[in-house]
């Protein structure tokens, strides 16, 4: 499906990100990941704490791989804390790299794209782009603010070729949730307990959804979100 295709995946060293550029590679892709330390061999190092510094990050990205078919915004942070003290620095960084950069690594993919004819934009959002958290304002603040450039650059771009998609994950097994798991601050049976399927997730659903909306199957779909998330965000019933 994506063989010879060249794709960018952004934080792509560990967690969901990694599942999404291996699952690519696994298909017969080549894929650039972007990451403050990746390997020499198959990234190119940029802080997406810096939006600043992206444009020279892609120019080394088509100087090496020649185009760019496809971009998956995968990079994010956050920190949970009260919003009374929420420090505004955090909150600021936080922007930076979640929606700063990401409009950054779109921009700068996207004048690639338009150049070759077309090409595809994913970025990781969050069931959290839906709903509201508490102690999680800068994080859900940047989800939502993800959600509406997907639909304003769908708008944008959609002449030059250009789709833009997001796919929304919601609990997914991960070394942070398994961490957060054994050390008691997740309750897995309260979380599935309210999940219609009454499974964490995998990486491998969301790496199936990013593969779908960067394919050709998706050839017709663009402002969507794909929530991935197990039925959390339809089930409005607390026992």
């Amino acid at each position: 499906m994506h063989t010879d295709r060249v794709y960018v995946v952004t934080g792509g060293t560990r967690g969901i990100g990694a599942a999404i550029a291996q699952g690519l590679r696994d298909d017969g892709a080549r894929v650039c990941v972007l990451a403050r330390q990746p390997d020499p061999a198959e990234g190119v190092a940029v802080d997406l704490a810096d939006p600043s510094s992206v444009p020279a990050a892609f120019e080394r990205v088509l100087d090496r791989w020649g185009r760019i078919d496809g971009l998956v915004n995968n990079a994010g942070i956050s920190k949970v804390g009260p919003s009374l003290d929420y420090d505004l620095a955090d909150f600021a960084r936080i922007l930076d790299v979640n929606v700063t950069s990401l409009f950054a690594c779109s921009q700068a993919a996207a004048k690639a794209m338009a150049a070759q004819g077309g090409g595809s934009i994913v970025s990781i959002a969050s069931m959290t782009s839906f709903t509201g958290q508490p102690e999680r304002a800068a994080y859900i603040a940047s989800k939502h603010a993800v959600l509406g450039l997907t639909r304003a650059l769908a708008n944008d771009w959609g002449p030059h070729g250009i789709r833009v998609n997001a796919v929304s994950p919601g609990y997914i097994r991960t070394d942070l949730t398994t961490d957060l798991i054994a050390r008691g601050v997740l309750d897995v049976d309260a979380i599935e307990g309210r999940m219609p399927l009454r499974r964490f997730g995998q990486p491998s659903d969301v790496v199936g959804a990013v593969k779908f909306l960067l394919s050709a199957e998706a050839g017709y779909t663009t402002g969507q979100a794909l929530v991935v998330d197990g039925g959390w965000t339809v089930n409005g019933y607390f026992k």
